[in-house]
């Protein structure tokens, strides 16, 4: 039995980041549950001593390695699956050709109302608040 990659070549950068963000979640989790036993004084019995080194893992370093393990397969199977796979490679190549991105005079006309926007809801906000407050005043006799 070979090892192939289904429809190797396409859709690299959607499904890399995918198998990207997988094994960094499980990075993240086999780090945090390692700084967890160490915290709690866990998992610090040696397992086995290898006798060339002299070296022994221990129990937490064992357990980490088999809460990252699934999320390194898990990225394998996702980037070979070929429903995930075709969705991925789809999404790359509409986002490459279909879509029309705006010129720069374009966005920085669109951020200009964005930013103008939040400046105008923040000061509706703020004169709301004001109101409100001397209402509040007014009817508790503050």
């Amino acid at each position: 039995m070979s090892f192939r990659l289904y429809k190797e070549g396409q859709g690299r950068w959607a499904r890399g980041a995918l198998a990207s963000i997988l094994f960094l979640v499980g990075l993240y989790a086999t780090i945090s549950i390692s700084q967890w036993f160490d915290g709690n004084g866990w998992g610090t019995d040696v397992v086995f001593t290898v006798p060339v080194i002299n070296w022994g893992p221990e129990l937490k370093d064992l357990i980490s390695v088999l809460i990252l393990l699934p999320f390194l397969l898990g990225g394998v199977w996702y980037y070979n699956q070929p429903r995930v796979s075709d969705f991925l490679i789809d999404t790359e190549q509409e986002l490459q050709h279909k879509v029309t991105w705006p010129t720069r005079p374009e966005t920085v006309k669109n951020s200009f109302v964005v930013v103008v926007t939040c400046i105008v809801i923040m000061g509706w906000i703020v004169l709301a608040d004001q109101a409100f407050k001397a209402l509040q005043s007014v009817i508790y006799h503050q």
